[in-house]
């Protein structure tokens, strides 16, 4: 199974929660092939939360990942279709929108908490570990 891991399941990790740990330990482990997109880089080291005392944690967690996927055209093509067809009615943010086109583009199952973000959108599988 392939999946692309949002920034906040990675966060919940750097903070000891075991639901999120499990799914990066089959990463790590090569059970599972996982990937993040490139602005969930930057969402981690921007996280006020973790503060630049886990800078160096945040670079190890990010070296399970063998693939960190760009934003390329067709990624910004579907993500500024989706912000057009659910910012208004579901309150779609940008970065959501790219992460969930992401997760389309990649073909593999969305990981995160934040389902109500994503679940109604067509051809995206989302799973929830606290679940």
């Amino acid at each position: 199974m392939k999946i692309l891991v949002d920034t906040n399941i990675l966060i919940d990790h750097l903070r000891g929660i075991p639901e999120a740990s499990r799914y990066l330990a089959g990463i790590e482990d090569g059970n599972m092939e996982g990937a993040i997109s490139v602005l969930t880089v930057m969402e981690l080291y921007a996280a006020p939360k973790l503060g630049p005392e886990n800078i160096e944690k945040i670079s190890r967690l990010l070296e399970i990942f063998h693939v960190i996927v760009p934003v390329d055209l067709f990624i910004a093509q579907t993500a500024g279709k989706l912000i057009a067809m659910y910012q208004k009615s579901h309150g779609l943010e940008p970065v959501d929108a790219l992460i969930a086109a992401t997760a389309i583009r990649s073909d593999a199952v969305l990981l995160t908490r934040n389902e109500k973000h994503f679940k109604y959108i067509p051809n995206l599988l989302v799973v929830n570990p606290l679940k």
